[in-house]
């Protein structure tokens, strides 16, 4: 494809949202934000989650996916009750603190349609965004229908090589990342076709380990040898399933292709409101897994959660979630191991009701 000349498009503007924080090298915690009020009881166990500034993320978090990018034809965004200027000024705020936004496209309910010929005018609307709003980088979070749709699975990889490039060609690093449901990562699964056509391109792919139900993997060395099906939503054996699958994804094996460890990011609900199923009752589950990947010299990047309104979030019952997620797994990812105290500690009220 010929090189396209984006100077046009280029903001006048230069304060802190101008920054692209580099990521490389760091372990992230990774949180969605929600661009749309909370209604009464939207959680899956009827809770509300928090309607909150971008700028009032906790510095846990320190990538911030903005949710989302969307509608009929060439996808876009706006801020559902910022000003521009505002919103610029918010993401530039996470930006001078080393914290990366990006924005993500697709969304459960989204119907991204694009077709061949799109490439040019897909990486025109991304730029504007990142010129007008500041974002540091695309996450891709197409689902279901939306994955393979129309020509979406080369228009959006070339689209998004082009706006790359662009900004590499200004010294700035543009991230990458996606966030696709675990099965569509199996040998034949719907995102290979993304992650071949990127390769080189990405910077991270945090899989969601929730809402799949029973789905999950055979690991015959498993329980003692005599092998066993791990599925997501087995709680008892939730640390193995955090470990294998992670494990199968990082080496490609046991039917799941291969993305490097270090760049690799599970992801995880905040808590019983934000998914259906896949939340972490027991905190030791994720620090143990991590434990054990690294013995294996299988170290990865990081979490992620939907989402930072959920974990700002609360129950049914009115009882605050309390930033559970960025509280628990914040020291395990920015260089503190949870002690025995402060996991016992973490482990919420909601998980003794259920």
């Amino acid at each position: 494809m010929s090189k396209i000349d984006f100077s046009l498009l280029k903001s006048q503007l230069s304060d802190a949202a101008s920054l692209m924080p580099s990521i490389a090298g760091k372990k992230i915690l990774m949180g969605f934000w929600h661009n749309w009020p909370a209604g009464p009881s939207d959680g899956y166990q009827r809770g509300k989650f928090a309607n909150m500034n971008l700028a009032d993320v906790p510095k846990e978090y320190n990538v911030v996916a903005v949710a989302f990018m969307k509608g009929n034809g060439i996808p876009t965004f706006k801020p559902y009750n910022l000003s521009d200027a505002e919103f610029r000024r918010q993401v530039g705020v996470l930006n001078s603190q080393g914290r990366a936004v990006l924005i993500s496209l697709g969304g459960a309910d989204a119907h991204i349609e694009l077709h061949k010929g799109n490439e040019q005018p897909l990486a025109n609307e991304i730029i504007r965004l990142v010129e007008t709003y500041g974002f540091d980088g695309l996450d891709i979070d197409l689902e279901q229908s939306a994955i393979d749709f129309a020509d979406n699975k080369t228009v959006l990889p070339a689209a998004l090589k082009l706006v790359k490039d662009h900004y590499a060609g200004e010294g700035k690093h543009f991230i990458i990342s996606m966030a696709p449901e675990f099965p569509y990562l199996s040998t034949s699964g719907k995102y290979v076709g993304y992650l071949q056509a990127l390769e080189g391109y990405y910077d991270f792919i945090a899989p969601q380990y929730y809402n799949q139900g029973g789905d999950g993997l055979w690991v015959p060395e498993a329980n003692n040898g005599a092998g066993a099906w791990i599925a997501q939503n087995n709680d008892a054996m939730k640390e193995d399933f955090l470990f294998y699958l992670t494990e199968s994804l990082v080496t490609g094996t046991r039917g799941y292709t291969k993305i490097p460890a270090d760049k690799f990011v599970i992801g995880l609900p905040s808590n019983v409101d934000a998914a259906a199923t896949g939340y972490v009752i027991n905190p030791t589950d994720v620090v143990n897994a991590f434990k054990r990947l690294d013995a294996k010299g299988l170290p990865i990047k990081g979490l992620m959660t939907w989402s930072v309104n959920w974990d700002n979030g609360v129950s049914k019952d009115n009882v605050a979630y309390n930033w559970e997620f960025s509280r628990r797994y914040g020291p395990l990812i920015h260089g503190q191991q949870l002690s025995s105290q402060e996991e016992t500690a973490a482990i919420p009220e909601i998980a003794n009701q259920r």
